[in-house]
C-alpha cells in the first residue's frame, strides 16, 4: 500500500527528497526531482521514522479525528431519537385536537400526518446520509490504526517511513472534509405550531396547524478543536524541543560533585554525590529532593528492580538502598575498589579493579572476572546480559559478550573521549562524548551512528547519561547541569 511509486506503475520508493518533502522512485529523480539539492537514499532519511515525531503526531491526529467521528455518530444517534421523541409529542397533539372535532377534520388531520411523515423522511434521510458518511470515515481510520500498529511491529523503517508520508495527505484529506462537515453540521428538528380554534372553525380553520423543519448549528467542544489543532508536520517545521527538563545540579548544594546517576521506575532522579557521602532523589526538574545519607563516598548507581538500587562504595563493596523507604541496606562485598556498575535480572556487573570486570550474584559471590584491554569508565548492559562499557581516554565504545568474548562496538571521528553509557529496548547504544560534546546513537543492526544531541542542544562535557525504565527519556549529566531530553524510543 505505501511501497510503491504513485507517480510510475509498480516503481519501487528507493529515495527522499527533502526539498518537496517526497518519497520518490528512482525514475523520478531525472524527471521531478534533478534539480533538487537533498535527494538521499530512503534508507538513510528513514533512519528514526519508527519512533520519530512525523509518526507519533500522525497516530496522534488519527486518534483524535477517530473521536471526533466517534462523537459525531453519538450526536447522529442522539438526533435521531430526539427527532422521535418529536414525532411522538407532536402526533399526540395532533390527536387530542382531533378528539375535540368532528369528523370535518379528520380529512385534516391526515393530510397534517402525512404531512409530518414527509417531513420526517426528510430528516431522517438526511441524518442517514451523514451517519453513513462518518461510518465510511470511522472504518478508514480504524483501518490506518490497525494497519500502522502491525507494521510498527514488524515492518522495516523504509515501510514506515514511507507510509508515514504517503498517508499524510490522505490524513489531511479527511480531517479537512470532517471539519468542514462538522462546520456546516445542522441539527434537524420539527416544530409544530398549533392553529387557534374559533367558534367558527370550518371555514377559519383550514388545518390544524403546520409542520416545519428547524435546523440549529452543531455545536464544536473543545474536545473537537482540539483534534484540528495538531498541526501537519511539514519540511519547513521543526519538531518540538528534545529537552522535558533542565536544572542545575546546585539544587543540591554549592561543593556537589555529580558525575553519574539513573532512572528510577516512577522516573525520579537517583543521583550519587561523590563527596558528601549522599543519594538525591528527585523529580526530572530537581523538584521534591530526598536525601539518602550513606556510611561511604557513592560512585555510581542502578536499579535492580522497583523496590531496589545498587550504589557503587569503592572498596567498601555495593550497597542495596531500599527505593521504599529510601534507607541504604545490605552491602555486598565483591572485593576490589567497585566504581562503574550495571545489572540485568540477578546478575551483577562492576568494574572492581583495573581492567576488570567481575559478574557478581545478589550475595557477592563473583561468578566470573573478565580481563579489559583498557580500564572501563562506565559501563552498562543489555537484557541478554552483554556488557558495554567505554574508557574516558579513548573514542571507543566496547562490548563484552555473555561468554567473556570482548568486541569494539563503535570507533569514529564524532565521538571523543567517551564517557557515559546506556542501552535501549531495541540493542541501539546512547554514548557520551565529553570532548565532542554530543550524544551518539550506534545502531545495533549496522554499528552505524546517528548524533542525537549536541552543543546546539544544550550538550557540553556531558559524563553520566542514564535511560529511563520505558527507554523515552535520556538523563545528561552535563557540566554542572542535568538535561532530560526525549528519545522517541520505547
Amino acid at each position: 500500500m505505501f511501497s510503491t511509486c504513485n507517480h510510475h506503475y509498480n516503481k519501487r520508493l528507493s529515495h527522499f527528497c527533502q526539498k518537496h518533502d517526497e518519497v520518490i522512485c528512482a525514475k523520478c529523480i531525472p524527471e521531478s526531482h534533478e534539480g533538487c539539492q537533498n535527494v538521499q537514499l530512503i534508507e538513510k532519511a528513514a533512519d528514526t521514522a519508527k519512533f520519530g515525531y512525523a509518526l507519533s503526531s500522525l497516530e496522534s491526529r488519527i486518534q483524535n479525528l477517530k473521536l471526533v467521528v466517534t462523537d459525531m455518530l453519538k450526536a447522529n444517534a442522539d438526533n435521531f431519537s430526539t427527532l422521535n421523541d418529536q414525532k411522538q409529542t407532536i402526533k399526540k397533539k395532533i390527536k387530542q385536537i382531533r378528539n375535540g372535532i368532528n369528523a370535518y377534520l379528520e380529512k385534516l388531520e391526515n393530510e397534517l400526518g402525512n404531512d409530518l411523515m414527509e417531513k420526517y423522511k426528510v430528516c431522517v434521510k438526511e441524518i442517514d446520509k451523514e451517519r453513513q458518511h462518518y461510518l465510511q470515515q470511522k472504518e478508514t481510520l480504524d483501518d490506518w490504526t490497525r494497519e500502522i500498529k502491525a507494521m510498527k511491529n514488524h515492518a522495516s523503517s523504509v515501510h514506515l517511513f514511507s507510509m508515514a508520508k504517503l498517508l499524510h495527505p490522505r490524513q489531511k484529506a479527511n480531517e479537512d472534509s470532517v471539519q468542514k462537515r462538522l462546520a456546516d453540521s445542522k441539527i434537524s428538528n420539527i416544530d409544530f405550531e398549533q392553529s387557534r380554534i374559533l367558534l367558527d372553525f370550518k371555514r377559519l380553520v383550514m388545518s390544524y396547524g403546520k409542520i416545519s423543519i428547524r435546523e440549529s448549528p452543531a455545536l464544536m467542544s473543545s474536545t473537537h478543536r482540539k483534534a484540528f489543532a495538531i498541526p501537519l508536520l511539514s519540511r519547513n517545521d521543526k519538531p518540538p524541543s528534545p529537552v522535558i527538563s533542565k536544572f542545575e545540579t546546585s539544587v543540591f548544594g554549592n561543593n556537589v560533585d555529580v558525575i553519574r546517576g539513573c532512572f528510577l521506575p516512577d522516573d525520579r532522579l537517583f543521583i550519587p554525590d561523590n563527596k558528601s557521602k549522599t543519594i538525591y532523589v528527585c523529580k526530572m526538574n530537581g523538584a521534591n529532593i530526598k536525601k539518602i545519607k550513606l556510611r561511604h563516598n557513592p560512585k555510581d548507581a542502578c536499579v535492580l528492580d522497583r523496590s531496589h538500587a545498587l550504589v557503587t562504595c569503592g572498596d567498601s563493596g555495593i550497597m542495596m538502598v531500599d527505593l521504599r523507604t529510601l534507607s541504604p541496606g545490605t552491602m555486598i562485598i565483591p572485593g576490589g575498589h567497585c566504581t562503574a556498575i550495571s545489572c540485568t535480572g540477578d546478575k551483577i556487573f562492576v568494574v572492581n579493579d583495573e581492567c576488570k570486570v567481575s559478574v557478581v550474584d545478589l550475595k557477592g559471590k563473583v561468578l566470573k572476572r573478565i580481563t579489559t584491554r583498557y580500564d572501563p569508565y562506565m559501563i552498562t548492559s543489555n537484557k541478554t546480559g552483554v556488557i558495554f562499557w567505554t574508557n574516558y581516554n579513548n573514542n571507543n565504545v566496547n562490548s563484552i559478550l555473555p561468554n567473556g568474548t570482548s568486541q569494539n562496538v563503535y570507533s569514529g571521528s564524532d565521538l571523543r573521549e567517551s564517557t557515559g553509557i546506556a542501552t535501549d529496548n531495541r540493542g541501539n547504544v546512547y554514548v557520551a562524548g565529553c570532548d565532542s560534546s554530543n550524544i551518539i546513537r550506534v545502531s545495533r543492526t549496522d554499528k552505524s551512528s546517528t548524533t542525537m544531541y549536541a552543543k546546539r542542544d544544550g550538550i557540553s562535557s556531558p559524563l553520566g547519561i542514564a535511560l529511563s525504565t520505558d527507554k523515552s527519556k535520556l538523563m545528561v549529566i552535563n557540566n554542572k547541569q542535568i538535561r532530560v531530553y526525549r528519545t522517541h524510543s520505547n
